[in-house]
């Protein structure tokens, strides 16, 4: 039941908990889903990183680290060094600025863009073996749903009502919980110090949804690495955090939470639930997915182009109309929280890539007309509690043609949503479109190969090897 904490020391406390778990469960009790999914979630990271490098966020963010970080080991994916924590930090903003990077539906984050970073930075500061990286990742994925859950942010269809329905960007709540304990496994930081990890990571935590359309989405990401990371590195040096950053009267869950807590998701803490990760095909908000994909369907079997559409309709679930805030985009990052702009894009260049996400083509005056004749609008349809459970991004579009037809999709799930998986083959293309401009052709299928076989790498220092690129550090 869902109750409000005391302090009380009848029983462990939260962060105890996690950080008994965090430096006790065996990696052999891991099971292999979990890291299966541990290691699609680093491949993806990874590959959308190497493409959010050029957008003019991950530039800026780039310019302060290279003049306040200390030079270090770590590798920057675009190019150069720079210490863990930096590293950590600028590779996460890159992970996540084109929202292009997976998300997990339990606790409405995006998991890998920050656990990915971090466990690289750390991984090849400390020389660690990939299969101790791909454990650390199940083990920060644990912890952040179990977090999510006992916080009444999830399921999915209750997120409204949740952490995110109330205006915190659950990325910057979450993810560096997630990210401490991830880098505290990683470590080998025993049980006290894990939870102190755990614990300073959460008196840290924090960050406002209103940053949804603007560079301190992904900025936001870059500083939940690089903070869980920090957390760890403190813990192992002896910094102690409150024993009650959770429960206590101004702790998480009073100041975050509201007060309400489900302890009893605690006793399933090490069941590795699947966190219910989400793949794109599109660099653009979740929400914009399946609306994408049906009007390429409708396209294809309905065999009309732009110039055809008259109108075109996007009934969406309530979750999608509380994303979607900006049907006239003045910028890029606005546009890919734009319905109109992504229905848009798909009818006039065929796909919504991301090569379009610029000022050119956000202004392009047929973009805006085509812009003009889209409208979405929440539907009824998807209002019901097992709709919104089983379908939170369900997406009709009916698009009026010129000849006068109407025609019409009802796209239930994208491609990637767990109900629809991603093949690993289509995910490996998506990897080696993203890295292919940076590496060439070669050098970016040996880095997926080495990704892929994380498990038989001895160490993490041989996945990039030499820089390959510009240095950013000094």
């Amino acid at each position: 039941m869902t109750t409000t904490l005391s302090s009380s020391r009848m029983r462990p406390l939260v962060a105890e908990r996690l950080g008994a778990f965090v430096s006790g469960v065996p990696a052999r009790d891991i099971p292999a889903a979990a890291i299966a999914t541990a290691r699609r979630g680093i491949v993806d990271a990874i590959g959308v990183a190497f493409a959010g490098t050029r957008m003019p966020v991950h530039a800026a963010v780039r310019s302060v680290l290279a003049r306040e970080a200390a030079p270090g080991p770590c590798t920057v994916i675009g190019g150069g060094r720079l210490a863990a924590t930096a590293a950590a930090h600028l590779n996460a903003v890159g992970a996540h600025s084109l929202d292009f990077d997976a998300n997990y539906s339990v606790g409405m984050l995006f998991g890998p863009a920050v656990l990915s970073p971090v466990l690289l930075a750390a991984a090849e500061e400390r020389g660690a073996a990939g299969a101790d990286v791909l454990a650390a990742f199940a083990i920060g994925t644990e912890i952040a749903q179990i977090v999510a859950r006992s916080l009444s942010g999830v399921p999915y269809s209750k997120a409204v009502d949740g952490l995110y329905g109330r205006g915190w960007f659950n990325s910057a709540v979450l993810g560096p919980i997630s990210a401490a304990a991830a880098a505290a496994r990683l470590m080998r930081l025993d049980a006290r110090r894990a939870a102190d990890a755990i614990a300073i990571a959460a008196v840290q935590a924090g960050g406002l949804r209103i940053a949804v359309g603007s560079d301190m989405k992904p900025a936001l990401c870059g500083r939940a690495a690089e903070t869980g990371l920090r957390a760890a590195l403190m813990a192992e040096a002896g910094v102690e955090a409150p024993a009650d950053a959770f429960e206590g009267s101004r702790g998480l869950v009073q100041v975050v939470g509201g007060g309400a807590w489900d302890e009893a998701v605690l006793d399933v803490l090490g069941a590795f639930a699947d966190p219910g990760i989400s793949f794109k095909l599109h660099p653009a908000c979740s929400s914009v997915q399946a609306a994408v994909e049906a009007v390429g369907r409708l396209m294809a079997t309905e065999a009309f182009a732009a110039r055809d559409v008259v109108r075109v309709v996007c009934e969406v679930t309530p979750h999608i109309a509380a994303n979607l805030a900006f049907p006239r985009p003045e910028n890029v990052t606005q546009a890919q929280f734009s319905m109109p702009f992504a229905v848009a894009c798909r009818l006039l260049h065929g796909r919504l890539g991301a090569d379009m996400l610029t000022m050119d083509v956000v202004r392009d005056r047929a973009v805006r007309t085509i812009m003009d004749k889209v409208e979405m609008r929440r539907s009824a349809d998807f209002d019901s509690a097992e709709m919104r459970a089983r379908a939170p991004e369900a997406t009709r579009v009916i698009v009026t043609l010129a000849d006068g037809r109407s025609v019409s999709h009802l796209q239930l799930s994208a491609t990637g949503k767990p109900e629809n998986p991603m093949p690993d083959a289509d995910l490996d293309g998506k990897f080696l479109d993203n890295v292919s401009p940076f590496l060439g052709a070669d050098g970016a299928g040996r880095l997926l190969a080495a990704l892929r076989a994380l498990d038989t790498l001895a160490d993490m220092r041989d996945v990039f090897g030499p820089p390959h690129g510009p240095e950013a550090g000094r």
